[in-house]
């Protein structure tokens, strides 16, 4: 074999390894991104739990609401009741 040979496969080797590590960089970079995309949704199961009272919000604040008015209206018929007396 002449020189050639040897330059052509040592070149062909170093080819074959650069692409191997950019591989394994791509896959370790894919792996790393699965684990933050995991830790992402529990977060934002998380933060659904802890806020899954907010959903009642209007609910309080028609009872609210309805409470308010009747107060009110007990107390309008009260004082017509001791307006009459």
């Amino acid at each position: 074999m002449s020189n050639g040979w040897y330059y052509g496969w040592g070149i062909g080797l170093l080819f074959v390894v650069i692409v191997v590590v950019l591989l394994l960089l791509m896959i370790r970079g894919a792996s790393r991104a699965g684990d933050k995309a995991a830790s992402i949704v529990q977060a934002f199961e998380e933060a659904e739990t802890n806020t899954s009272g907010l959903w009642n919000i209007n609910t309080t604040n028609r009872t609210i609401t309805d409470i308010t008015s009747s107060a009110r209206a007990a107390r309008e018929y009260l004082e017509s009741m001791a307006g009459e007396s």
